[in-house]
């Protein structure tokens, strides 16, 4: 669906144009309108307009002086002009190309449509040329490092990618990976003092970095990394055969790599190798396994080198990876991803039933996450956790030696519903009261109102308000203020000694005749007419 954009200094032709055609069957969604070249560039700041239609004659500036700016900001938006006959060769000669179409007035709503069907046509046969320029594929292969660059951040972090999306990924950006079979992580700590380098600076040593691991690693094996958020430089390293001889010679490799930025950057870096494992469902713990080892055996020790095989210890019990994975019970309440929060609450307890003698522990865990992510999003709002909570907060507060599973399911999936219904009533709250503001605001200013003047009241977006006000009452914006006004306008036709000019000013049109031109179409009849029927 297109959007389009009416601009004149005549407001009754730009109204009438605007309920004129049949908008939805030519494909056009919204229709915007402006009354002077100034509004219509303050619009086109916040609306995505497809077509201008403009008429070239208007005080300040002219329908050519507006073609001239969209033609500098949006250049793909499409211009008709609406002109007179006089004027009609010199906007000719102005314009040229960048006009897809001139009118010379009167333009009939038939000629209108039919011009309008016309440019449609053509931006749809752009918008599937564009698909297929060769300018589209080259900006799309410079994307592509940094593309790979996300891919590979997203599965440390612990994104589940569904079999096919993750299918289709690989092959898009180019990944010569194979789903399942063995890789490993070569996770790399920068030990230079770079605080007073500037970020371009830096930016170029660590893809320097980048390029010379890449060199040493891709005569046998294919490579793609990433950086942190701990700011490590994290490579995933996958052959097409992995054989012991290739996974041995990986660690020979690693040390090149490390020796190489030191001899040709000068700079000093400390390598840890994860295990191996598949790609891409072991990612995430392999990552998290390769840091756990710069904390429990390098430290703050320089220029290290560590292959996790080499970890002697083992660890019984091992962090939930469902618990850890993005998004996090914080990141998802943060933004109120209720739907999201549920699902992560399935699958933590799938994952929980398979840990044996380890449940409780993780239940400690699982509970402690919990109860943290419930009192961060409560304070937040300004909120205790005893005005939500009540007296279960008693019950939440206490680990029972007998807990088991299924308690802590129920307490979990209880607190979630209880957290979830407040944030229902707080929001309706706050769009009620919210709503109320700008009903009573439209109300006492029903003269000069217009979405702009209301969304600066309440201090949001217009196109904020605009959706807003069509969820909450069902109403677009402008229909509720015309409606209001007709129905003070009847109100005011009640009195004999006011005539038709003066209320159509006290109800917010300058131009009767356009006045009675919509009371009309709202009632049958004109104003003189109902007022004579009284």
């Amino acid at each position: 669906m297109y959007e389009i954009l009416i601009v004149d200094d005549h407001t009754h032709l730009v109204d009438s144009l605007a309920i004129g055609l049949p908008w939805e069957q030519m494909g056009i969604s919204h229709v915007y309108k402006a009354y002077s070249g100034e509004e219509a560039l303050e619009l086109l700041n916040y609306r995505s307009v497809d077509i201008v239609v403009t008429d070239i004659h208007m005080n300040g500036m002219t329908g050519l002086e507006l073609i001239a700016r969209i033609n500098e900001k949006w250049k793909n938006t499409k211009a008709v002009i609406i002109t007179g006959y006089d004027e009609f060769q010199y906007a000719r000669e102005a314009i040229g190309q960048r006009v897809c179409d001139y009118l010379l007035k009167p333009v009939s709503n038939e000629e209108l449509e039919q011009t309008l069907r016309t440019i449609i046509d053509r931006i749809t046969e752009e918008g599937i040329e564009l698909v297929n320029q060769q300018k589209f594929a080259y900006r799309f292969r410079e994307s592509l490092p940094k593309l790979r660059e996300m891919f590979l951040f997203d599965l440390i972090s612990g994104k589940n990618y569904p079999l096919s999306d993750l299918k289709d990924k690989i092959q898009l950006y180019g990944l010569p990976f194979s789903v399942e079979k063995e890789a490993i992580l070569l996770c790399m700590r920068v030990e230079e003092d770079y605080s007073n380098t500037d970020l371009y600076s830096l930016s170029l040593i660590e893809y320097a970095m980048f390029n010379i691991v890449e060199e040493v690693f891709t005569n046998k094996l294919n490579v793609m990394y990433c950086k942190d958020s701990h700011d490590y430089l994290i490579f995933l390293v996958q052959a097409n055969q992995i054989e012991q001889t290739e996974k041995a010679s990986i660690e020979d490799l690693a040390r090149l790599s490390q020796h190489q930025i030191k001899l040709y950057l000068k700079s000093k870096v400390s390598i840890v190798l994860s295990n191996w494992g598949a790609f891409p469902k072991d990612i995430m713990p392999m990552y998290h396994s390769a840091l756990s080892i710069y904390t429990d055996y390098i430290g703050y020790q320089t220029e290290s080198f560590f292959h996790a095989t080499q970890e002697k210890e083992v660890f019984e019990i091992q962090p939930l990876a469902e618990l850890y994975r993005s998004h996090t019970f914080m990141e998802l309440i943060d933004f109120e991803q209720w739907t999201a929060f549920e699902t992560k609450l399935n699958r933590i307890f799938d994952e929980l039933e398979g840990a044996g003698s380890g449940a409780r522990e993780y239940g400690v865990e699982i509970y402690v996450t919990l109860l943290q992510a419930y009192s961060y999003y409560l304070h937040k709002k300004g909120k205790r956790i005893f005005d939500v909570f009540g007296r279960d907060i008693e019950k939440m507060l206490k680990i029972d030696a007998s807990w088991s599973v299924e308690p802590l399911k129920e307490w979990a999936y209880s607190s979630f519903i209880q957290i979830k219904a407040y944030s229902d009533r707080r929001s309706d709250n706050i769009r009620s009261d919210l709503m109320e503001r700008i009903r009573r605001f439209i109300q006492e200013n029903i003269i000069d109102i217009t979405l702009q003047t209301v969304a600066d009241h309440v201090n949001l977006h217009p196109v904020y308000v605009s959706n807003l006000f069509k969820q909450e009452t069902g109403e677009n914006f402008s229909n509720y203020v015309l409606r209001l006004r007709m129905e003070k306008a009847v109100q005011l036709l009640n009195h004999k000694d006011l005539k038709i000019s003066q209320i159509a000013h006290e109800v917010g049109y300058q131009k009767p005749q356009y006045f009675i031109k919509l009371f009309k179409t709202q009632f049958g009849m004109t104003p003189q007419e109902f007022k004579n029927s009284l």
